[in-house]
């Protein structure tokens, strides 16, 4: 895929944006509003309707990398040419991937996928959807392939720092990791699979929603495939969230904060790996210190219009 980004389309893609870059909390800009979830409890049924007009919206598409990096710098090299394109933006990457069958014109581009994602909190659980635009729904993952392998489906990966105490990944414990696909949860055994260690060190603790449900603690997951993509609901309990931090589970309520980053893996009817990051980039996934903070309100909160792309541009000067 030839990549033509004229000056023009830049401009425009940054005006389209600028209300939308803000720091959120970890001293850095991110493409979304401020952080600040509303509280409101969701009707977990898969009409994700009432999220998209009560919850807090984060989006991303390939675009706003491609924009992004233009004006802040690029990580390392992007390479447009190869059938996993790789565009390496300073903390938002996109490594899309050109299946077989997939017209080659969409790749890497906005009509490959776009990420819109939607929370929400109460006293018992985080809620999230997702109405993401994908040109190929797939949650079938190669036959040799073990249930767990969801990089080989449609997914969205999200990783926690309950605590949001920063820090590297690999010297912490308690962090749950969730991988969510589009579809209902007694779809799949994958349908949600649940990873996290409960000491510094020790065996990791993964589960699978079909193999052992009541893991899950009333965790609810409907999806499935749309005319332009795919949506899912679900509601995330915080005891879930908490399970080998049980100590700190009394923080959650107005004003409490947490870290959350994103990896969403898109196949596109291949084995191969093809994913886009919000939250962290490539290179820096594993540095808690880069991640989003994220807090909980009562009301849904937008990004400041008077916040500058210039503005974002001058930190990583």
């Amino acid at each position: 895929m030839k990549r033509i980004l004229g000056l023009g389309l830049i401009v425009l893609l940054a005006l389209a944006t600028t209300a939308s870059a803000q720091l959120m909390g970890s001293g850095r800009y991110w493409i979304s509003g401020d952080g600040g979830v509303p509280q409101y409890t969701a009707t977990v049924d898969g009409d994700v309707t009432d999220l998209i007009a009560n919850g807090y919206h984060m989006g991303w598409k390939p675009s706003d990398i491609f924009a992004w990096g233009d004006m802040y710098g690029y990580s390392a090299d992007s390479n447009l040419e190869a059938r996993r394109i790789r565009v390496y933006a300073i903390d938002v990457d996109n490594n899309l991937y050109l299946a077989d069958g997939e017209d080659a014109a969409e790749n890497g581009t906005d009509a490959d996928w776009q990420g819109n994602y939607y929370l929400s909190w109460d006293a018992d659980n985080l809620y999230m959807a997702a109405n993401n635009v994908d040109n190929h729904y797939d949650v079938v993952q190669a036959p040799a392939t073990a249930d767990w392998g969801f990089w080989q489906r449609d997914m969205t990966f999200l990783a926690f720092d309950p605590l949001n105490i920063g820090g590297v990944e690999a010297e912490r414990y308690g962090m749950p990791l969730l991988f969510v696909h589009p579809m209902n949860a007694d779809e799949a055994v994958f349908s949600i699979q649940f990873q996290s260690n409960s000491e510094v060190g020790g065996e990791a603790v993964q589960k699978m929603y079909g193999d052992e449900p009541d893991f899950f603690l009333g965790a609810e997951l409907f999806g499935g495939p749309t005319a332009t993509g795919y949506s899912w609901e679900i509601n995330i309990p915080w005891d879930l969230v908490f399970l080998f931090l049980p100590e700190s589970r009394s923080s959650v309520g107005m004003g409490y904060q947490f870290k959350l980053r994103y990896v969403v893996a898109d196949p596109d009817g291949d084995d191969s790996y093809g994913q886009t990051y919000w939250g962290c980039d490539q290179n820096n996934m594993g540095n808690l210190d880069w991640w989003p903070v994220w807090y909980l309100t009562d009301t849904v909160t937008t990004a400041v219009e008077s916040t500058t792309w210039g503005a974002v541009k001058e930190l990583y000067r």
